[in-house]
């Protein structure tokens, strides 16, 4: 388990400032004809519907169940189901796990879990092309990287329940090596996944398809069960997880993008020893100092500490990576329509100042008999304001269940969210925070995850 230490500051790191550029004024010696009033829309570039080298508006996932590939293009609602035993160069019948696609849309990074027969594999695709009219890619495997050898068991620790909120589901212990948490780093050509189900943190060149020279990262108190170090946008600090039972803490890393090596910079514990939440999904980025995180654990397990008196439920917490000090900013509810956390918090995302949040049932004595989307006012993130539940049978699809993972789109225009347990992904307008398009089983669609939009850093 992780080891919790005193934060370093983090004073040598500077953020990156952005400065707006020059908008031309009218020409005021030009004579008034020459204009337009009211003025003329301006012809913005828009993706044609074949693949080409510009940024794409397509989004990937794989299927658990059926094992497929899925792309979709979010801006002409289409759907494209690719059978990764058609791609020249594929090893065989694997299970998947997660996608990545480059912001052109002329690669794409999936990884599948170890079975009896096969390592976990990072495969690296080249798309040769995408024809959305026609509903047909087509993919060749680059490169093909394992991870370990056929057999190998996870390394997670042992939990048991020991009352009767907190369930220890199956789906979390782990069957063998599970590869998670993808994420680019900015401003360099690396690729960061980590087995979550161990200690490990893969780096791999995206360039040239192999493992950086500092891959695997192992740093002992902080990589173990881990899901995704998430980078602010300078690429300058990441943030680490702490995806299992009982660990209450975000890791924080300075990163070198000439290497793509992690510094260890310390520890951020979301609330302290005697009452703290645990088991966290995802940190999504606010600007180059502060991040959100949410927790998914309810109550206390084999694991927790004697000097833990409660363990938070389900909540959001804004992360000051250079105080090193978090602050709860979302409580826990236990009413459907009330202004808190209703489910375990698995994702989050900010987008046009609002904070979305997925929730999932899966972690404590039921399973997946709902799962919600909520939206808060960020104006103020320190005291989010509670705008909305997104709810099965209503804004979202009859028996949808566990709102698993979120992509915006790069211009923060749709949100697709992905549930593996229902089959659906959905696209939510975050203008009006209306479901606008669904895929789901009736598409072919049975347990989609690993959802990932081009021009994302996850």
């Amino acid at each position: 388990m992780k080891r919790l230490s005193r934060l370093v500051p983090l004073a040598a790191i500077c953020a990156l400032t952005l400065s707006a550029g020059t908008v031309s004024a009218i020409d005021e010696t030009s004579p008034l004809s020459a204009y337009q009033y009211p003025p003329k829309p301006l012809p913005i570039w828009q993706s044609p519907n074949v693949y080409n080298n510009y940024l794409q508006p397509v989004a990937t996932s794989i299927d658990y169940h059926t094992r497929m590939i899925y792309l979709f293009n979010y801006e002409n609602d289409k759907l494209i189901i690719v059978d990764p035993l058609s791609i020249p160069g594929w090893p065989g019948d694997l299970p998947l796990q997660h996608t990545v696609i480059m912001p052109e849309g002329n690669k794409i990074f999936i990884t599948s879990d170890n079975t009896p027969d096969h390592p976990s594999y990072i495969i690296a695709l080249s798309v040769n092309s995408i024809n959305w009219d026609a509903g047909s890619a087509s993919l060749t495997v680059d490169a093909l990287l394992p991870v370990d050898t056929p057999n190998t068991p996870s390394e997670l620790p042992f939990v048991k329940p020991v009352n009767g909120v907190q369930a220890i589901p199956n789906w979390m212990i782990g069957r063998g090596t599970q590869i998670h948490g993808p994420t680019l780093l900015p401003y360099s050509d690396f690729l960061y996944f980590t087995e979550f189900t161990s200690d490990r943190v893969r780096v791999i060149n995206h360039k040239t398809n192999q493992f950086a020279s500092v891959d695997p990262i192992v740093i002992p108190g902080y990589t173990e069960q881990t899901h995704g170090v998430n980078f602010n946008r300078s690429g300058t600090i990441g943030l680490g997880t702490g995806y299992f039972f009982d660990n209450s803490v975000i890791d924080v890393y300075k990163s070198n993008r000439e290497t793509g090596a992690l510094e260890v910079v310390g520890q951020i514990m979301l609330g302290n020893e005697k009452r703290h939440a645990a088991l966290t999904h995802f940190v999504y980025w606010l600007d180059e100092r502060y991040a959100v995180t949410a927790s998914m654990q309810f109550d206390k397990t084999s694991l927790t500490p004697s000097t833990t008196e409660k363990i938070i439920p389900p909540s959001v917490w804004i992360l000051d990576t250079l105080a090193g000090f978090a602050k709860k900013i979302a409580d826990p509810t236990i009413d459907v329509n009330g202004a808190g956390v209703l489910r375990s918090a698995s994702d989050i995302a900010v987008v046009n100042g609002k904070l979305y949040v997925a929730e999932e049932d899966t972690l404590d004595n039921t399973f997946a008999n709902d799962g919600f989307i909520s939206v808060f006012d960020l104006t103020n993130r320190d005291k989010p304001r509670f705008i909305k539940r997104l709810k099965p049978g209503f804004e979202l699809p009859k028996g949808y269940t566990v709102a698993h993972t979120i992509s915006p789109t790069p211009d923060n225009r749709y949100l697709l969210v992905a549930s593996w347990v229902s089959g659906y992904v959905i696209k939510i307008d975050t203008a009006t925070d209306t479901v606008t398009k669904v895929w789901g089983p009736s598409d072919g669609l049975v347990q989609p995850h690993g959802i990932f939009a081009a021009g994302g850093l996850r």
